[in-house]
């Protein structure tokens, strides 16, 4: 049935319109005084924004459907005006003021607000959804307040939007109030939201952590995103879409895709009309679509309870080891075709309690890169980086350049100064040295209860980094500078690993005890020691002074050996035998040692002759200088006899014939002094002689200072 276009149903309109508006302020009032409560409801906060642009939708209805009224009193008042006085003076052809205000309000208003609820829709949906991926990491964290004021509020709008919706869409199915369907599809995602609040508070605090807030968190925005997307596109479409005269334009601020959720029976409709134009025979009248259309809550019920118990079916993968939670707290499943070890599930098929009473926790791995996605797996290895940054892929590392973004120094001990031979030390200087260890500790889950109850699931590594810093901090505290850039790197690496293990397996617990973290440690090795920036051209000196003398020492080594080898070369036997010049230093060594215990001269006379012996058959330049000195002695020896020999013959002729060997002893010696002198002769006629001699030397090679050159103490 039909109604007449009049100014009272109109009015009725416009009633509902300010209805609507009222309840769609009040919704965002409520749901915005929840956002600010919860303390972190980012899907809350999101849904106020959302809620509150309603109000815009509802405005112009209510202005539309007034405006509609007042030009239809305005035209019966002109009618009545016509018959009263059909040629009045002031009759004309300008169209009424309220009906040229209504179709200024279809071709300008309209339009106008629905590009403005569609672009702020796009604002709000992209702003928040960049909140809500901001906050992932804290929002985990967050413990929301007044959870059960959200679930309420939710429950209220969910009830009531749908409620009002559906009375809306109703009276819009009358053409003269078609225009309600924009308010009415506005009402349906109002109620959405607050659905979608109510069940996400109810499974955090069923769960008593967060679980779904998350994923509403980033739902809401993009819910918001896509019905801003559709009404700019409507408008976009409303201009190029043939209409009908007498037909009224519809508001592209009017979701179609909402419009099917406040008016539900249209979608078989809709369904059925494709269905006879696609087969071109009437499948909506067969016996097997009236079947349907009168079973289908039935088989949807049927389809969502099959769906609902497939949640009670988990299956562990085999790198994978969980924990079964029966409303937040650690349960047996009912029945498992896998492994199992107490509260823990391992890899297989396993029977729990369907969703959401019941969840199965595997704990996620941390990447190193921020980029990667994590991993749910508890055998997986993890990484607890200790000590100083990684070094950077492109930097080379060196002690005097810096390879890491951030540096983090340990205090160790001093090396002690003025270290004396027997190992004591001087004085020790009272101060801390800085020395920068990177340590990667490698680990895996070893019980998954104890390390879900260690903490948060976003502080469980940040605790164990915490406690692994705080271990380091104490160890290095009570190293040496000098024993940490000089021990072995495994050694050091394994003295923090024996701590670590001890650190996490006595964690202080809330109730002031310990307890086990539940991670077992792999590895733990040192990838890198160095003094600061500053400080490494001090230890480069020493390392090359240390480095000099040790090329002083080989180089001594080196002219020891060679010299060594020049006095002495090894001597190799006739049974094959080697007799090294180190074995002749030995005998020596052995000789002295004889003469210091007072050995008699018989026995270091043998002991000389084979050391003298030896030397001669080795060859080197002890040899050769024996040699030479044993030829000088025979020298000596026999010209020393030979004088001897010579004294006793003289004597032999002097007592022969003693004036005869003085006479020729004389002649000698004269013929000896004169051998060298100036002999003058002249002739017998010249009375007087004057000579006058140069008195100059004349071999001038003869050194005058030494006797046996012909000198003056010859």
């Amino acid at each position: 049935m039909l109604m007449k276009g009049d100014a009272q149903s109109y009015g009725r309109a416009t009633v509902v319109s300010i209805l609507g508006l009222v309840l769609q302020a009040a919704a965002a009032i409520a749901v915005g005084i929840y956002a600010a409560l919860s303390g972190g409801d980012e899907a809350a906060e999101t849904a106020a924004y959302h809620i509150a642009m309603g109000i815009f939708v509802w405005a112009p209805l209510v202005f539309l459907f007034d405006m509609h009224r007042r030009e239809r009193r305005e035209a019966v008042e002109l009618e009545r005006l016509a018959q009263d006085e059909p040629t009045g003076v002031f009759e004309t052809d300008e169209q009424p003021r309220a009906a040229r205000s209504l179709e200024a309000l279809r071709k300008f208003v309209l339009p106008a607000m629905s590009l403005i609820i569609g672009g702020s829709l796009l604002a709000i949906g992209l702003m928040r959804f960049r909140a809500a991926s901001a906050m992932d990491t804290s929002l985990a964290d967050t413990e929301l307040q007044n959870q059960g004021f959200g679930i309420a509020i939710g429950l209220a709008l969910a009830v009531a939007g749908f409620v009002f919706a559906r009375f809306v869409s109703g009276m819009a199915t009358q053409r003269i109030w078609a225009p309600l369907k924009a308010g009415a599809s506005y009402a349906v995602g109002t109620a959405l939201l607050g659905l979608a609040i109510a069940v996400a508070r109810f499974v955090d605090s069923s769960f008593g952590r967060p679980v779904a807030g998350d994923t509403v968190a980033h739902a809401v925005p993009i819910f918001t995103l896509i019905l801003g997307a559709e009404m700019l596109l409507n408008f976009v479409l409303d201009i190029y879409r043939p209409r009908t005269p007498g037909e009224d334009p519809r508001p592209g601020f009017d979701s179609r895709l909402l419009g099917l959720l406040a008016a539900p029976d249209k979608i078989a409709e809709n369904i059925g009309e494709a269905l006879n134009y696609q087969f071109g025979v009437e499948v909506s009248k067969s016996w097997f679509y009236l079947l349907i259309q009168r079973w289908w809550p039935g088989l949807i019920a049927v389809a969502l309870l099959v769906a609902w118990s497939m949640t009670s079916l988990v299956v562990i993968e085999p790198h994978q080891r969980a924990m079964v939670l029966a409303f937040g707290s650690p349960s047996k499943p009912l029945v498992s075709f896998g492994a199992r070890d107490g509260d823990e599930i391992g890899p297989g098929l396993h029977v729990v309690l369907p969703w959401p009473m019941t969840e199965v926790y595997v704990p996620r791995s941390v990447p190193e890169d921020p980029d990667a996605e994590a991993v749910m797996t508890s055998t997986g290895v993890r990484v607890l980086r200790l000590g100083t940054n990684p070094p950077k892929e492109d930097e080379a590392i060196l002690w005097t350049n810096e390879h890491t973004v951030e540096e983090r120094y340990s205090l160790v001990q001093p090396a002690p100064i003025g270290q004396q031979n027997d190992g004591s030390t001087g004085s020790d200087v009272a101060a801390l040295s800085l020395v920068a260890v990177e340590i990667p500790a490698q680990y895996v889950i070893d019980s998954v209860r104890s390390y879900d109850e260690l903490a948060q699931p976003d502080h469980r590594d940040t605790l164990l980094d915490v406690m692994g810093e705080r271990m380091l901090m104490q160890f290095m505290a009570s190293q040496r500078i000098d024993r940490v850039l000089g021990a072995q790197r495994t050694e050091l690496g394994e003295q923090v690993g024996r701590r670590l293990s001890e650190v996490f397996s006595a964690m202080p617990g809330a109730d002031g005890g310990t307890r086990d973290a539940g991670i077992e440690m792999l590895h733990v090795g040192v990838a890198g020691v160095h003094p600061p920036k500053d400080a490494a051209p001090y230890f480069e000196r020493v390392v090359h002074a240390g480095q000099l003398r040790e090329a002083k020492v080989e180089a001594a080594k080196e002219y020891a050996a060679r010299t060594l080898n020049t006095v002495a070369a090894p001597i190799e036997r006739e049974d094959g035998t080697v007799i090294t010049p180190a074995d002749i230093v030995a005998l020596i060594d052995e000789m002295d040692d004889l003469a210091a215990q007072g050995a008699s001269e018989i026995e270091l006379a043998e002991q000389e002759l084979v050391v003298q012996r030896l030397l001669e058959e080795a060859g080197g330049s002890a040899g050769a200088a024996l040699i030479r000195a044993s030829a000088t002695r025979w020298t000596r020896h026999m010209g020393e006899r030979a004088k001897a020999a010579l004294y006793q013959g003289q004597v032999a002729s002097f007592r022969a014939a003693p004036a005869l060997y003085m006479t020729g002893a004389y002649f000698d010696a004269l013929a000896e002094v004169m051998r060298e002198s100036r002999v003058y002769l002249t002739g017998e006629s010249i009375d007087q002689l004057n000579v006058n001699v140069k008195l100059e030397t004349q071999n001038t090679s003869i050194d005058v200072f030494d006797p046996e050159a012909g000198g003056p103490n010859q």
